[in-house]
């Protein structure tokens, strides 16, 4: 069957992003923890349910804990390279992320340090 070499691209870094995580990896922080294997978010203790995008934000931010991750950098591990950088999607993601968290957790565990990017654990907590 024909194919575009830009859909085969798209393909390959699509996979590539799929990194295989070592069975039963509990990514935590406070009372929000994300099992990588079942691929399931507990937050003080009751099922969060989450999109793929959304998952996939949270498990790059759990996985980088304390340190600044850009939002260029959460576009190239969680997106595909068909979003532009300048695009709102990823903020639109972020913010419904955030919002699921604050309803679930009682507070927000996602920092924003402007120019530097989004920060979960560490010094946000208020």
């Amino acid at each position: 069957k024909p194919f575009h070499f830009e859909e085969l691209e798209a393909r390959v870094r699509s996979l590539t992003r799929r990194r295989t995580v070592q069975n039963n990896v509990i990514l935590s922080c406070g009372e929000l923890s994300l099992d990588t294997k079942s691929r399931t978010v507990m937050a003080r203790g009751e099922k969060l349910p989450l999109t793929r995008k959304e998952l996939g934000l949270l498990e790059y931010l759990l996985l980088h804990q304390e340190r600044p991750v850009p939002q260029e950098e959460l576009i190239q591990h969680v997106w595909d390279s068909s979003v532009d950088s300048f695009s709102n999607s990823i903020r639109v993601h972020i913010s419904a992320l955030r919002k699921k968290l604050r309803a679930s957790l009682g507070y927000d565990p996602i920092a924003n340090r402007i120019g530097q990017g989004y920060v979960i654990g560490g010094q946000q907590d208020e």
